[in-house]
């Protein structure tokens, strides 16, 4: 198609157009006598230049949907997503918490924020059971709070003190220690 001349274009066009016409004419027969003339008179009307014009695509329900402040009826007038600093900060933690929990398995999120969500606190009913409540001491102003007050602090000690160990096996510090520990025995 890009080797294609212009004349060629406006040819291929012209026959097209008498492949419609001729289409056109023998759908005249089947319609209504009224209707073919009102057709018929508009189409005659017409010149060669207006039938090859190029129509332009309505885009207006696209932009009127994209200028709302709410996500619609159907999804419960979900507001826009303001985006605080703190707001942020908890995306970026709710992406990342396979990283702070790894033996839990979640569903990744997507990268982006969302274009409409909305922030709230989940209260706890009269129903719930009280071993799946949090208590006043655990509960924290935002999400990285609760995250930070969860983590055990002697459970990552221990981790990384064995770490250190695995690390410093083989080394010339490593092997003196344990002969100093054979001798005192």
């Amino acid at each position: 198609m890009p080797n294609m001349v212009d004349g060629k274009v406006n040819k291929l066009l012209c026959q097209a157009e008498e492949r419609l016409e001729i289409s056109f004419s023998a759908s005249k027969h089947a319609q209504s006598s009224s209707a073919v003339k009102t057709l018929g008179n508009v189409h005659a009307g017409r010149s060669k230049e207006e039938n090859l014009s190029i129509r332009q695509p309505q885009t207006q329900s696209f932009t009127a949907k994209r200028n709302k402040n709410t996500a619609g009826s159907e999804w419960f007038d979900l507001p826009k997503t303001a985006l605080t600093p703190e707001f942020k900060r908890e995306w970026q933690l709710l992406r990342m918490r396979s990283v702070l929990d790894p033996k839990h398995q979640k569903k990744a999120l997507r990268a982006a924020v969302p274009e409409y969500s909305q922030v709230g606190e989940v209260i706890a009913g009269p129903t719930d059971f009280f071993s799946a409540r949090l208590t006043k001491r655990d509960r924290k102003a935002t999400l990285s709070g609760e995250m930070i007050g969860a983590v055990d602090g002697q459970k990552l000690r221990t981790k990384y003190a064995g770490i250190q160990r695995t690390k410093a096996s083989g080394k010339k510090a490593f092997y003196q220690r344990l002969v100093s520990k054979r001798r005192r025995k």
